[in-house]
């Protein structure tokens, strides 16, 4: 069986130039676009990126600071401050959680849903603009490769965390 064994290459600039950092380092990047480009349009109703995506969480059904926090892969504490805060300005409340009664579930108010259905509604303008540069196929096949990647390393994080068997015990 043949493998494919990629070294780091480091660039004259000290960045590592393999495919894989090259992707990482393209994600980030994107990540922080889409970020500024959420801002951009949530600017205007007074909300940011990083409130959107919390809405965003809790509008496809409540959940806890913590189920929000891991699935958008941010610190529990920092969720919970923008969940502090939208709670606070009347987007979200706080519910009892029937499965854990410390930590409740975080749920849209009407408001909450109003300016959320707002929100989509500037990016859905905002995804016509990009869309006039790019085409749904070659959305559509980045897509499936960071999918693709995402279960390589989601299978990898999983196999990792996992303790070590199979090691024979030590016998004094």
């Amino acid at each position: 069986m043949l493998s494919m064994r990629y070294t780091l290459v480091m660039e004259s600039t000290g960045k590592p130039n393999d495919p894989l950092s090259r992707f990482a380092l393209s994600i980030f990047g994107v990540n922080g676009l889409l970020l500024r480009a959420g801002d951009r349009l949530t600017r205007s109703i007074g909300q940011s990126s990083a409130r959107w995506q919390v809405l965003g969480r809790v509008g496809d059904q409540p959940q806890t600071v913590a189920q929000i926090a891991r699935d958008m892969g941010h610190a529990r504490q920092s969720v919970q401050r923008i969940a502090d805060v939208l709670a606070k300005d009347g987007l979200v409340v706080y519910q009892k959680n029937p499965a854990n009664r410390r930590a409740p579930l975080l749920e849209l108010t009407p408001h909450g849903a109003e300016i959320l259905m707002t929100i989509y509604s500037l990016n859905e303008q905002w995804i016509q603009h990009i869309m006039t540069k790019l085409t749904s196929e070659q959305v559509a096949a980045v897509a499936d490769a960071l999918e693709g990647i995402a279960h390589i390393l989601e299978a990898d994080e999983q196999q990792l965390s996992q303790p070590e068997t199979g090691k024979q015990e030590r016998t004094s």
